[in-house]
């Protein structure tokens, strides 16, 4: 799994959905992806400290758009379990999965490897583990 390559489709999903991107190195590897609901664009940030997690916030943000979020400020990633937030965590683990689970053997399917994999906070544990149940 190339982290690179899973950016890329999320990208080209984003794109093929009418989601305007801004995709920059200049800001502080610390900074959060954002996006702003009313213009459906996100702003990302690929200068990330956690390449790991870059498919996260991308994911994240997409699902914002797609959820019909409304915000009059720019929304910044943040893995919280508030109502917004979580629901936006929980759509990006959906859209993540088929990445890690395609070409796997159930056996092979860890809820643990799938957070290390995304670098997905672990206060998500019980979004992931019901995400994978229900897949």
């Amino acid at each position: 799994m190339d982290i690179d390559e899973i950016v890329t489709d999320l990208l080209n999903y984003a794109f093929d959905h009418g989601i305007a991107l801004i995709m920059t190195r200049q800001l502080s590897p610390h900074a959060p992806s954002a996006v702003d609901t009313f213009s459906k664009r996100i702003i990302f940030n690929m200068n990330m400290y956690d390449r790991k997690q870059m498919p996260l916030q991308l994911a994240h943000e997409i699902k914002h758009i797609e959820n019909g979020d409304e915000s009059t400020e720019l929304l910044y990633f943040t893995p919280t379990k508030a109502k917004m937030e979580f629901r936006a965590n929980v759509g990006a683990i959906d859209m993540l999965l088929p990445f890690y689970i395609d070409e796997k053997e159930p056996q092979q399917i860890n809820i643990y490897n799938f957070m290390d994999c995304f670098s997905i906070p672990s206060h998500l544990e019980e979004a992931v583990t019901e995400a994978i149940r229900n897949y």
